[in-house]
């Protein structure tokens, strides 16, 4: 019989505090964050797979923490005192109320009198905002709007938006949950296997339907070099797996196959900025977080080409957009294709997030039904 363990308190002070954070080289004021990760006895009680990130916060009478945006969800509810808010929202909080903040959404916080507040700041499926401080999961707005404010030309400012929009897929959920151990266990890494595979079909499916629509000549060779670079690799995945299950989502299956049939409606510098700035830019930010979970898989040739090769292919892309300049009239319509594909590469990464982890839940609440059967029926037997 294991050993149970005792009742254990642990006092709010004993959670070491973390002041202010450092972001692109400007310090801002936070009052006090104590992330539950920081303290031994919490981060052993919590599971490892625990997808709620928690931290007290706390804002003295007159403090503030600046207006900011977070790539991620987050939820701030008030337990002691009160609030101001800042942003999208500007009204008082007082005990037991709750700020929900999308990600992206500026919001920021004023202590109230007398006493300011104390409040949790919790995270789904994430990690914590400033669990590591090296790595803060924080945008102060000056920061963000400054280099936008001084873009000089549509190429400045379709660069610097990709570096934000790259960002933020940075501190996607999936990459969170795979950097916490999500793929170590073999029948959740299968099963993300066969959820990526129906991205990685539908990708083929773009690169050759960008070849087959593109009309200029220098957009059908750029067209052309990455069809051949890419060819086969659905087929190369497929290949390394020993087995897999054939996946049919339909939320999956949109978000995957619009990526090929917006093309027939974009001009052919449209469709460079979806393919080389987005979805390859992309690829490269996700073989960054899932190569070295594979790399001592079967599967590692697949991840450690993509993690070599996907550069590359960014960089055909941004020296094609420098030589050619888009012209004004073009930038509405490359700005708005831009944001519209990290929008549904986020939809198609948080569907995978979604099937992996609840769908191994599943299994292993079907297998843990089968376990408790099994001795009933082995007595009948």
């Amino acid at each position: 019989m294991s050993e149970s363990k005792l009742v254990s308190l642990v006092k709010r002070d004993d959670i070491p505090s973390i002041r202010t954070i450092e972001v692109n080289g400007v310090e801002h004021w936070l009052g006090h964050v104590k992330d539950f990760t920081k303290h031994e006895g919490l981060t052993e009680f919590l599971p490892k797979d625990n997808r709620i990130s928690m931290a007290w916060v706390r804002l003295e009478a007159g403090e503030q923490l600046d207006e900011h945006i977070h790539p991620v969800e987050s939820m701030i509810l008030i337990c002691e005192g009160g609030a101001s808010t800042l942003g999208d929202v500007e009204t008082d909080m007082g005990a037991g109320d709750a700020l929900l903040v999308p990600p992206g959404r500026p919001h920021g916080f004023i202590g109230a009198e007398p006493t300011g507040f104390w409040g949790l700041s919790l995270q789904f499926d994430s990690r914590g905002l400033y669990e590591d401080i090296a790595d803060p999961w924080a945008t102060f707005h000056e920061d963000e709007n400054y280099e936008l404010k001084h873009a000089d030309t549509i190429v400045d400012k379709l660069f610097q938006k990709n570096e934000i929009f790259k960002d933020r897929f940075d501190k996607h959920r999936l990459f969170a949950l795979v950097n916490k151990g999500l793929l170590t266990d073999s029948e959740t890494r299968n099963r993300f296997l066969d959820c990526f595979q129906v991205w990685s079909n539908h990708f083929q499916k773009m690169v050759f339907n960008r070849y087959l629509t593109s009309a200029d000549g220098a957009h059908l060779e750029l067209a052309w070099d990455h069809l051949i670079e890419e060819f086969g690799h659905n087929m190369d995945l497929a290949a390394s797996r020993d087995s897999s299950a054939r996946i049919f989502d339909p939320v999956l299956e949109a978000t995957s196959s619009w990526f090929c049939s917006i093309l027939n409606r974009l001009s052919d510098m449209q469709k460079l900025v979806l393919i080389h700035l987005v979805v390859e830019a992309s690829a490269t930010v996700f073989y960054k977080h899932v190569a070295p979970v594979m790399s001592q898989t079967q599967h590692a040739r697949h991840f450690h080409e993509h993690d070599d090769g996907d550069h590359e292919h960014v960089k055909m892309g941004y020296d094609f957009v420098r030589r050619q300049t888009p012209s004004l009239h073009e930038a509405e319509g490359l700005l708005e294709i831009q944001e519209q594909g990290w929008s549904m590469l986020m939809s198609v990464m948080s569907r995978i997030a979604d099937l992996v982890v609840y769908g191994s839940e599943r299994q292993s609440n079907s297998n843990a039904a089968q376990a408790t059967k099994q001795p009933a029926a082995e007595l009948e037997s």
